[in-house]
């Protein structure tokens, strides 16, 4: 069987992450991207700007620029501002470390409206996991700390994204009020995935799905204390007695996971071009590349993520092939499953498969 809920809703680039660099002035242990050293492929300024003018003919709505670490690459002002200009509402994703406050001037003259700050944990745990190229003094963690306070004192919307292991998930209460002591206008978790770096130390920070039903419970207590607006992550859930709550929780209301939107209302762009439906899906998944194919012609060519726009129920595998929602969740997220399996049609990081199978034993 056949199910396209992708026809329910536009098809449009709503959110597009754009890795504009891979160089790094960091080497974090959990880096999806395995970033570092700039690529020899990267896109020049010069085709930067016509991808950005094809995004806006796509209709794409909003432009995360992100990396490896985008501050490292010395014309993203020019790229913000081409961005800014076209109403594309440029956000820049950073680990901190070469924000200041000339820098959030910078951010601001040149038309960035957000930036969102990754923090890891506490300083051990966020300096042990975000670390120097070379031996330092200086702190990870008070850098990233340094940026948020000073994003928050200013005009930019300041998100703090949080990757969820095994290092800091007892930790999340402690977190939750320093955000809210730190004024961020959004939290966002999302559970660290084994990809990339992180394949090598997946034991030591992958939480196990049997964490599920307790991290929902917290979340949700997050949520419903509406001290800070929290942002729950694609990878967490599903279908349990507080999935309307999480999945509703930017929106002030109720609502519930209907599926990967990659390649249908997300799309992600490598360092050289290269195209993928989500930030996190492995290069295996590019589906072209912008100096082959202009940008609005790939994302027009729905087929290329058939992954998702031409979905089949008859691929399901193991307790996802059985599970009643099958149809609606369609495996969760797919970077997650395939991280974990293998394969994005079985997903064993779902929270009522968790509570499902223990009520079986």
């Amino acid at each position: 069987m056949t199910t396209n809920l992708v026809n329910v809703i536009p098809r449009i680039p709503v959110y597009c992450f754009w890795e504009i660099t891979d160089a790094c002035n960091l080497r974090c242990i959990h880096c999806e991207a395995d970033a570092g050293v700039r690529s020899p492929d990267e896109l020049t300024t010069d085709e930067a700007f016509s991808l950005i003018d094809s995004l806006k003919r796509a209709g794409c709505e909003n432009v995360m620029l992100t990396g490896g670490e985008p501050l490292v690459r010395k014309d993203w002002p020019r790229l913000a501002r081409r961005l800014a200009d076209l109403d594309l509402n440029p956000t820049i994703i950073t680990n901190g470390i070469l924000v200041d406050e000339d820098m959030i001037s910078r951010m601001i003259d040149f038309g960035v409206v957000a930036v969102s700050v990754s923090l890891d944990g506490d300083r051990e745990v966020h300096d042990s996991i975000r670390v120097a190229p070379r031996p330092t003094k200086v702190s990870s963690y008070d850098r990233a700390i340094h940026a948020i306070e000073i994003a928050c004192a200013s005009e930019l919307k300041t998100a703090v994204i949080t990757q969820i292991h095994k290092r800091n998930i007892d930790d999340l209460p402690r977190m939750h009020e320093q955000m809210i002591a730190l004024g961020v206008d959004v939290w966002q978790v999302q559970i660290c995935m084994p990809l990339g770096r992180l394949l090598k130390l997946k034991h030591e920070y992958l939480i196990d799905p049997s964490d599920l039903p307790e991290l929902t419970r917290t979340l949700a207590g997050f949520v419903e204390d509406g001290r800070v607006s929290l942002a729950v992550a694609d990878n967490i859930g599903y279908y349990d007695e507080y999935e309307p709550i999480l999945r509703g929780s930017l929106q002030d209301r109720h609502s519930f996971w209907t599926g990967c939107k990659a390649g249908c209302r997300v799309v992600a762009i490598c360092a050289d071009g290269e195209i993928k439906g989500c930030p996190s899906h492995p290069r295996s998944f590019s589906v072209g590349n912008i100096r082959q194919t202009p940008f609005e012609e790939i994302w027009k060519d729905s087929g290329r993520f058939s992954y998702n726009t031409e979905w089949r129920e008859d691929l399901l595998e193991g307790e996802c092939a059985k599970c009643p929602f099958r149809r609606l969740c369609r495996a969760g997220c797919t970077s997650m499953a395939f991280s974990v399996t293998g394969t994005i049609y079985d997903n064993p990081f779902c929270v009522q498969r968790v509570i499902r199978e223990k009520k079986q034993r």
